[in-house]
């Protein structure tokens, strides 16, 4: 994202908001490597920063995400449906699915520091400090739902992960259930949440 388009951006919010924006922005703004982005997340969730920074008035990607999968899973079946957060961060995702009756569920964040305060939680059975990747391969069952939530922008920015879904579609690796986009996502951006099933 150009420098214009965030000073742009940051004209029109509150102080507190410039701050929590300008925290989410460095991290996303490339040219860090996995060793400094995983520093990063570890002194911003021990700070106390990340959950004040990305609270439900700024962020409200957990609770749409949580919602949206919801959808695709009868109440009887939530409390034994395995779930593996990815990227989970100090477990605003988990949080809002244990509120709609999940409750077999596991932690992945390469920062351990993230992963500290999703512990606190007391909602995850397992810890995962890894990256997930083609060359981290996770010791997770390979079936079900796979729910991905995003600022709709990072589609447009990057130009290459629709299609990449796309191609991974054609190839009868999962097949498209649902993309709903999501109007106030993060900080007054539009988002979007995709679901595939495994093919």
């Amino acid at each position: 994202m150009a420098l214009v388009s965030i000073k742009k951006k940051e004209e029109t919010m509150e102080e507190d908001d410039v701050l929590a924006y300008q925290a989410n922005y460095e991290v996303f703004k490339g040219g860090l490597s996995r060793h400094e982005i995983t520093k990063y997340y570890d002194k911003w969730a021990e700070t106390g920063e990340y959950n004040k920074h990305l609270s439900p008035d700024r962020y409200t990607g957990p609770e749409c995400a949580a919602r949206a999968l919801a959808k695709n899973i009868p109440a009887k079946d939530r409390s034994t449906a395995r779930i593996l957060d990815v990227a989970a961060g100090t477990g605003l995702l988990g949080a809002e699915l244990y509120k709609l009756g999940f409750r077999n569920m596991d932690a992945l964040d390469p920062s351990e520091g993230m992963l500290n305060k999703a512990r606190e939680r007391q909602i995850y059975t397992n810890f995962i400090n890894d990256f997930i990747g083609l060359e981290n391969l996770v010791p997770v069952e390979d079936s079900g739902i796979i729910c991905i939530a995003m600022r709709e922008e990072y589609l447009d920015v990057s130009g290459i992960v629709e299609p990449f879904m796309q191609t991974l579609e054609r190839d009868g690796k999962w097949k498209l259930l649902t993309k709903d986009t999501i109007t106030s996502y993060a900080f007054g951006k539009p988002g979007v949440i995709f679901q595939f099933v495994i093919s």
